[in-house]
């Protein structure tokens, strides 16, 4: 299915365990968050959606809709070209400078920029990397996609809890997530991230001397049963990617790197109850409106 745009009413928790019903083109309550594009101009594909990470760069075409919505909201003076943001939840973020944006006086804060929910993502981005892999039925494997400016980033608290976090900003998801703290756990003994992207795939970074003593041969032999699979199917791409995270991580040694695991899928956990963080101190929406970028 191609990606598209669609024009989905949302509910967004707030503060005072209330939820307030957005539509497509109304200021957002919540954190921007999510995995992180842009709406670029390129010189042999026209305006695409770009993801990147230093000199790892990938373009794929703009999901139907999406352009249109952008440029009609006043999005960088009508151009279109920006900054956006996929939730976990799959709702399409940007935001629009309060001078451009003929709603910025609904938004909690309406000078700076003001983050703008655009619809629902349906249908795949068709990267040439795989976020959305049909993945082995097992309990743990690689995560071989983005791993960069992907997913929603969360923490998971020392009382078993889930935090969004920027800046000095902390704030709890708006419900209890035990089965995935609990698989979470399994794999890494202390508070740490993980990392959901717009397809609801789970993944951790986890360091090698952090995984429990009675999980770390399997967590060894199933990173060496990917790499055969890997190189037996020629998954350069992939290889890359998780080579280029162990040695960010790994301070230029890949052997001592964070290893990329992917632990389920947000359907396995929770009765698919998808995290929604919450809002709790307006001075927020005051730091995120300094750029167009802030406030992931």
């Amino acid at each position: 299915m191609s990606a598209q745009l669609a024009d989905k009413t949302i509910s967004v928790p707030i503060a005072g365990d209330k939820d307030v019903s957005i539509e497509p083109g109304q200021p957002y309550p919540g954190p921007y968050r999510g995995s992180q594009y842009s709406i670029v101009d390129s010189r042999n594909h026209g305006t695409v959606v770009e993801w990147k990470y230093n000199d790892l760069v990938v373009h794929v075409n703009p999901p139907s809709g999406l352009l249109d919505r952008l440029q009609s909201l006043g999005k960088s003076r009508g151009s279109g070209r920006g900054s956006i943001r996929i939730t976990a939840d799959r709702e399409v973020l940007t935001k629009i400078n309060a001078d451009e944006y003929r709603y910025s006086h609904q938004a909690p804060v309406s000078s700076g920029w003001i983050p703008v929910y655009l619809g629902k993502l349906e249908g795949d981005l068709d990267f040439d990397i795989e976020n959305n892999p049909s993945l082995p039925d097992r309990d743990l494997w690689v995560w071989s996609g983005f791993s960069f400016n992907h997913g929603e980033r969360w923490s998971v608290s020392n009382d078993d809890r889930l935090i969004w976090t920027w800046q000095n900003h902390r704030f709890y998801s708006a419900f209890e997530h035990r089965d995935l703290i609990n698989k979470y756990a399994k794999y890494r003994r202390i508070a740490g991230r993980l990392y959901i992207n717009e397809h609801g795939h789970v993944y951790v970074n986890v360091p090698r001397e952090e995984v429990p003593p009675g999980e770390a041969e399997m967590v060894k032999q199933v990173y060496d049963e990917w790499r055969r699979h890997a190189n037996s199917n020629g998954k350069r791409a992939a290889k890359r990617l998780v080579e280029r995270r162990l040695k960010v991580t790994g301070d230029g040694d890949p052997s001592k790197g964070h290893l990329p695991l992917y632990i389920g899928h947000l359907s396995e956990f929770d009765d698919g109850t998808v995290p929604k963080p919450v809002v709790t101190d307006e001075g927020y929406y005051v730091d995120a409106s300094r750029e167009e970028a802030g406030g992931y």
